[in-house]
């Protein structure tokens, strides 16, 4: 006879790669994306609120998800916060650097400091940043361009796949 035991490992609170910094930030009620369109924010922003001009990274979404987001945060607004702690504050440097370099934004300044959060079993030390940025004097112009290009190529969509339906970025959210 052959006997199998099987030990069921109890499940995590989340199905990803997780860090200690992106659970501080769900412990403090701070979704991963742009204030205003997360889940617990959705429905105040659809009542007519304006969005807030901070952007809150973590390092399970790449960099071009966080560059739209704070596109979308500097048409609100003429100056944005970046934030980001330990391994998230990679992405944060290579959104910020997209953004500087195609012409969106300026950097105003950068801050880095150590904060202390709670881990598993103590307190232990994380970097965070925050890069201020401030809307380019072009920022228009190249939102302009952007949003044409988007026009046509929706357009070309409907024309290859009339029968399909494009989601956009909010309802999968």
């Amino acid at each position: 006879f052959v006997f199998f035991l099987m030990i069921r490992r109890p499940p995590r609170s989340t199905q990803g790669v997780s860090s200690a910094a992106s659970d501080v930030y769900k412990r403090q009620g701070i979704n991963a994306e742009y204030m205003g369109y997360n889940r617990m924010e959705k429905k105040e922003s659809q009542k007519g609120n304006k969005l807030g001009n901070r952007v809150t990274f973590t390092s399970k979404r790449a960099a071009p998800f966080y560059v739209f987001i704070a596109k979308q945060a500097l048409n609100n607004h003429n100056e944005i916060e970046l934030h980001a702690m330990g391994n998230a504050m990679s992405t944060c440097i290579s959104a910020s650097d997209s953004l500087i370099k195609f012409g969106y934004a300026t950097l105003v300044k950068t801050l880095i400091e150590q904060v202390e959060v709670q881990g598993y079993e103590q307190k232990i030390k994380k970097p965070k940043m925050i890069i201020y940025l401030k809307k380019a004097p072009k920022f228009k112009e190249l939102m302009d361009k952007a949003n044409l290009v988007k026009k046509e190529n929706e357009g070309a969509f409907k024309v290859l796949y009339p029968e399909q339906k494009k989601q956009s970025l909010l309802d999968l959210t």
